[in-house]
């Protein structure tokens, strides 16, 4: 979920004066060490907390952009957040005159300290705001659950302080307490197993030999007050959380505050989303362990449900692939600065040429996804946006050549066929979970089995055909590739001046045309699609669909 669209933080620390545009459900800061990464994550905990790390507030004379301290001018640090708020975002009853201050649903609230050590100043959209309306800015953001995560806490610290809120999950979901105390405690037991049954799954995947987790609940009523904990079951053995290694344990502190943060309603009763700033979660990881705690963020960021973004710093190309939104922090001349328009691609190249992560063959990206690879960007921007509507938690990566090998490229079936012969090697060592899906358009059926004749890897390698009885009726042959499966709507909004019609009615367009008809399809798809433009195409979506 994407809450925070733009963060502008003015003399903290390393950074005098930067803006982070475009953030996503889940962004991923890179750079080297000392770059400034961790800065922005403290300016975003000052602006929500007034704390920085620790339990150390913002202070102008700790906190100030060093290079600028000799200069004669008034001190003073500024941090803005930039909110574009979700439909499903809601003011509680009683507070809608909050809503009315705000003005709408973006808008952007900065908070000012400086060296008197009063509290902040407050602006809504530049605009100073008074003493009398402070109290409403502070109640919006007290919707907001804000939770900083440094890169040396300790896990089991973490999970222990939430456990009180864990518990009140666990006891809430009872529907009442039961005269026999012991089908009270029961059923607490089946609940919390319930409960944490999505945790249980993905430390089993991370590692086989835990074959199932639980929480140790209360028998009696005493015992509620202490904390519940974990017990790692593999075989008969039984095994404490705190007996388990560092990577386990973060990986348990992750799925414990996403159990609360995705618990709102119930469990904060008037809370609507939550933010993580998350310092290098992959730390202490092995490499499949990495890809589970990147593909995790990934999958509670992009829950419409979860109402969670998160922040996070890192050194990973796991973490940097498996977000939506990629930026490298640099820093030069002691000043910190963000990457303007760069692509997930060309950070993770950065990184790499840096030293900073590992470099990762294209094919290889998002281990734990199947990736469909596609003719072209237009077969790209379709699907991509078509498997969305079809299934919003689909996980899979959907990609074209330009995107895998950067430069011109000019894509279609031929160039493609080059691609995977080169790539062979790459290709056959990807999970059998995570299979490459080639989708050639109905024009290329016939290079089908060239394609069949290099991929013979029918659980890692698979090659799909769009069909013949997926076309627009209301096109004829002179639409190729994608395009016949359109429906009219897109068609009409590329084109209604050379798009003509035949004797019998199906619609046509010329050689000459069709070129720049393709490039005007494109951006009609750049605009987005619905649910009604897949009229045609939905039974090969629904397909693919099965396949990844």
């Amino acid at each position: 979920m994407k809450l925070i669209s733009e963060i502008t933080i003015d003399s903290f620390r390393s950074i005098n004066d930067a803006r982070l545009r475009d953030l996503g459900d889940f962004t991923a800061l890179a750079g080297l060490n000392n770059s400034g990464k961790s800065n922005v994550l403290r300016a975003l905990n000052a602006f929500f907390t007034e704390f920085t790390d620790g339990e150390s507030k913002l202070s102008v004379d700790a906190d100030y952009f060093r290079p600028n301290l000799k200069k004669k001018k008034a001190k003073r640090i500024r941090i803005s957040v930039q909110f574009s708020l979700p439909a499903s975002f809601r003011f509680r009853q009683g507070i809608e005159a909050v809503q009315e201050f705000l003005g709408g649903v973006d808008f952007e609230i900065a908070k000012e300290w400086d060296r008197s050590g009063a509290a902040p100043a407050y602006f809504l959209n530049d605009a100073a705001v008074g003493l009398a309306d402070r109290t409403k800015i502070d109640q919006f953001l007290s919707l907001i659950s804000f939770r900083y995560i440094p890169n040396r806490v300790l896990p089991l610290d973490v999970i222990r302080r939430e456990h009180q809120a864990l518990r009140d999950v666990l006891v809430r979901r009872l529907s009442r307490r039961s005269e026999d105390d012991h089908a009270t405690f029961e059923a607490l037991r089946i609940k919390s197993a319930a409960l944490i049954k999505h945790l249980s799954s993905r430390i089993h995947g991370a590692c086989p030999d835990v074959a199932d987790v639980r929480l140790a609940t209360p028998s009696s009523w005493r015992d509620m007050v202490f904390a519940f904990g974990y017990r790692l079951i593999s075989g008969d053995i039984e095994v404490d959380d705190a007996a388990q290694g560092s990577g386990i344990q973060s990986l348990l502190m992750l799925e414990t505050l996403s159990l609360i943060d995705r618990d709102y309603f119930q469990q904060f009763g008037w809370k609507q989303a939550s933010v993580w700033a998350l310092e290098e979660p992959e730390s202490s990881l092995h490499s499949s362990l990495e890809a589970q705690v990147a593909s995790f963020l990934a999958d509670i960021s992009t829950d419409v449900s979860s109402r969670l973004q998160v922040i996070a710093t890192t050194h990973s190309d796991l973490v940097l692939q498996y977000s939506d939104r990629a930026v490298f922090v640099v820093k030069e001349n002691n000043a910190s600065s963000f990457t303007e328009n760069a692509t997930k691609r060309q950070v993770l190249e950065r990184a790499a040429i840096s030293g900073i992560s590992r470099w990762v063959h294209p094919i290889l990206a998002s281990p734990l996804d199947p990736i469909v690879l596609v003719e072209g960007k237009s077969d790209f921007l379709f699907l991509q946006q078509a498997l969305a509507l079809h299934d919003p938690t689909l996980r899979a990566t959907v990609t074209y050549l330009e995107q895998l090998q950067g430069g011109n490229v000019t894509g279609g079936a031929e160039e493609l066929l080059k691609y995977i012969k080169s790539n062979l090697s790459a290709l056959r060592t990807r999970l059998a979970t995570a299979p490459v899906i080639v989708v050639l358009d109905w024009d290329s059926a016939s290079k089908r089995a060239e394609f069949q004749k290099y991929i013979n890897d029918q659980e890692r390698c698979k090659v799909l055909v769009w069909p013949e009885t997926t076309f627009n009726p209301h096109l004829g042959k002179a639409f190729r590739g994608l395009e016949r499966h359109l429906t009219d709507r897109i068609i009409n909004a590329a084109d209604n001046e050379h798009v003509g019609t035949k004797a019998d009615g199906t619609r046509t367009i010329s050689k000459e045309d069709l070129g720049s008809f393709k490039a005007r399809v494109l951006e009609v798809l750049k605009a987005g699609i619905t649910a009604a433009d897949l009229e045609h195409a939905r039974p090969f979506v629904q397909q693919l669909a099965g396949e990844v």
